[in-house]
């Protein structure tokens, strides 16, 4: 029999299918994929691109955790389990950031399972600790029956090898009994997840239950708290926290996460995927006003991969190698390259003639140069200005990408705060900024601009050096005379700036050799290296095709309007269910041909009360559904089908939180929303 994906799916039992079957069935899977070319070749570009990512994703993922994980792993396994009762246990601040900690709790289980001497891990959450029964059932059958999942489907196995105790008999003792089977040396480990949402007297009698078996079993707790470790003893009686060996360890913030994989990841010329500034804002916006989970922060980017490269060649060409970008462009239509003229960055200048290709090409290598020199330059103005006096422009090296993306960032007003800063630093700190800017440099291999500002830096480094903090420099093109003061009547911004003016006339007063270095040094860096390689990207002709920017195509999609996309349902139901039946001239129109559901929230949203009958709802859902109803004034004769209908669309919107019972008046309900909220 055939799998279902309905609601039948919870209450019959459906027998897994042979491993063979399965095999044929993927086969041919795969082979009818293989035969559609079109979309093969933007589905084979994402799969790549985001294999990389991931990949280096994880692996910066496992260095921030290794620490932690392992000082975990060393504390439960090599700790004494003493006979007097206490059980060793590892209190894990991991923050609010609860989507991430099923993966952190995930690894640490893999952890422990393959160190030395072995450990065989159960993991609870706040559901298993309704009673003290169900927690120790839970334990017990994740312990005894690892693979209980598939041992009750496969129907092949031998029950002899694998015996599944059933949950009746999940009890201490069968785990002693079991226990005593296992290889000497081996520790049984109890994750509990969520702390804080369990039931603190369910948890603190099954504490105290295995503190009571400690001698038979050697067992360790570790217990994720998202608070603070004073929350562990305020709500633990002391009685349970002595029969506790304690100890914490602290996990990097997610912000550090997030910094971290943006760094080391999307902003390097080597990344493939190209992020614009709006985006990159908005998407870390909703990490930290959302939910802080590193875990949703890296799927909203795959989304944008996803969209940046669905059904568009042209995006998937320009991120091909150069030796297969000619080949891939020969196989495009024409209608496809109309598509590059009618771009807002090329605007309308290019033709489709013999030497568009080469233009094309030619344009897609300066763009990729570009990027190139701009994610040099940012790592340089990151050096230059992250540690200044309250951050003109942040201390993140995302948070400068994404004011440099949308316009140079010489130009901007906080770079300028940032560059009279930068003419307050001593010596000594403007000397060690330059030599991280010369590493910086040096690390670049094949860019003709980096070898030309090494040069300049060095020269900017000898004559600082040279430069003395008390010889005095006469300047000689400073005025003689002080002109006349014009301070008349005038607009408040002009008053303002004469006053400037005469300040800067009224100081004479003479600056030192290193002084007058410092402010041309740092005058020549901007303007010659830095407005050089800072150039935005998306000011080039095609940045569209390599750089994803566009936002309006992905708000609702990363962070959904459940209220707009429930009241658009209701309102004008065809939006969703594309039929011709439901298709509206105007948006009070009620057709009964709609779900009973929108016709019940369409009649509700008519009533001028907060206070709605639910007899007057009823004849009106009536009128509109079976209007023949209507016609016999007896009101016993309600078609009892059309009343369960619409007791069950009034059910609905209960439970979905747009109207409650009433507390002054039984047949009424009580509205809770006022129109589109």
């Amino acid at each position: 029999m055939d799998s279902t994906i309905s609601v039948s799916k919870g209450c019959f039992v459906f027998k897994k299918p042979n491993k063979e079957i399965n095999k044929k069935k993927s086969k041919s899977k795969k082979q009818l994929t293989t035969n559609q070319p079109e979309a093969e070749l933007w589905h084979t570009t994402y799969i790549d691109i985001w294999n990389d990512v991931k990949s280096k994703i994880d692996d910066l993922t496992g260095s921030i955790y290794s620490k932690f994980i392992s000082e975990t792993v060393d504390f439960l396994t090599t700790s004494n389990i003493t006979t007097n009762q206490y059980i060793p246990t590892a209190c894990l601040l991991t923050g609010v950031n609860l989507p991430d900690h099923e993966s952190l709790f995930g690894l640490l289980a893999t952890n422990l399972e393959k160190s030395q001497p072995p450990v065989i891990v159960a993991t609870l959450f706040s559901e298993h600790f309704s009673n003290v029964k169900n927690a120790v059932i839970s334990m017990v059958s994740q312990l005894l029956n690892p693979n209980d999942d598939d041992s009750d489907f496969d129907e092949e196995m031998d029950e002899s090898l694998n015996a599944v105790v059933k949950r009746s008999e999940c009890t201490i003792s069968t785990l002693i009994e079991w226990y005593s089977h296992q290889p000497t040396g081996t520790r049984i480990a109890i994750l509990v997840k969520d702390y804080e949402m369990c039931q603190q007297t369910v948890l603190q009698n099954f504490i105290l239950l295995l503190s009571c078996y400690i001698k038979e079993i050697p067992i360790v707790l570790a217990i994720g708290i998202a608070t603070s470790i004073s929350n562990l003893h305020n709500s633990l009686p002391h009685h349970v926290v002595t029969k506790l060996k304690v100890k914490m360890f602290v996990s990097e913030a997610s912000v550090v996460f997030l910094n971290n994989i943006m760094d080391q990841v999307f902003l390097k010329p080597d990344c493939s995927f190209y992020l614009g500034g709006r985006i990159l804002e908005y998407v870390t916006e909703v990490f930290l006003y959302y939910n802080f989970s590193i875990k949703q922060f890296i799927e909203s980017l795959k989304f944008c991969l996803m969209e940046h490269f669905y059904l568009k060649p042209l995006n998937c060409i320009c991120v091909a190698h150069e030796s297969a970008q000619g080949a891939l462009f020969d196989s495009l239509d024409k209608k496809t390259l109309e598509e590059i003229t009618k771009l807002r960055s090329t605007n309308y200048k290019y033709k489709i003639d013999n030497n568009f290709k080469e233009t094309f090409l030619q344009l897609i290598a300066e763009l990729k140069a570009c990027i190139d020199d701009f994610h040099i330059g940012l790592r340089v103005l990151h050096i230059l200005v992250a540690d200044l006096p309250h951050s003109p422009l942040g201390t993140q090296l995302r948070e400068m990408y994404s004011t440099a993306m949308k316009k140079h960032i010489i130009d901007n007003t906080l770079f300028k705060t940032c560059l009279q800063l930068l003419k307050f630093l001593s010596k000594d700190d403007l000397l060690a900024k330059f030599d991280k800017i010369i590493h910086v440099f040096k690390n670049i291999k094949n860019n003709k601009r980096a070898k030309t500002a090494i040069k300049l830096v060095q020269s900017y480094v000898k004559r600082l050096e040279e430069s003395h903090l008390n010889n005095l420099v006469i300047v000689e093109d400073k005025p003689q005379e002080k002109p006349k003061d014009n301070l008349q009547a005038i607009s408040r911004s002009q008053f303002k700036r004469k006053l400037i003016d005469n300040v800067k006339l009224e100081d004479t007063r003479p600056m030192t050799e290193f002084e007058k270095a410092r402010s041309e040094t740092l005058d020549h860096l901007t303007e010659v290296i830095l407005r050089q390689f800072l150039v935005p990207p998306t000011t080039m002709p095609l940045n569209e095709l390599l750089i994803f920017d566009d936002l309006p195509s992905i708000r609702r999609k990363i962070v959904g309007e459940d209220r707009a996309a429930q009241y658009t349902a209701f309102v004008n139901p065809q939006h969703y269910l594309d039929c011709d039946c439901c298709e509206l001239e105007f948006t009070e129109q009620i057709f009964k041909t709609m779900p009973d559901i929108s016709i019940v929230y369409k009649l509700h949203l008519e009533s001028r009360f907060d206070q709605i009958n639910i007899y007057d709802w009823l004849q009106k859902f009536i009128s509109i559904v079976g209007p023949d109803q209507n016609d016999d004034d007896n009101d016993d004769d309600i078609d009892p089908v059309l009343q369960s209908r619409f007791v069950r669309a009034v059910n609905e919107l209960q439970h979905l939180g747009y109207i409650r019972p009433s507390k002054y008046k039984a047949d009424h309900v009580q509205r809770l929303t006022c129109g589109s909220c």
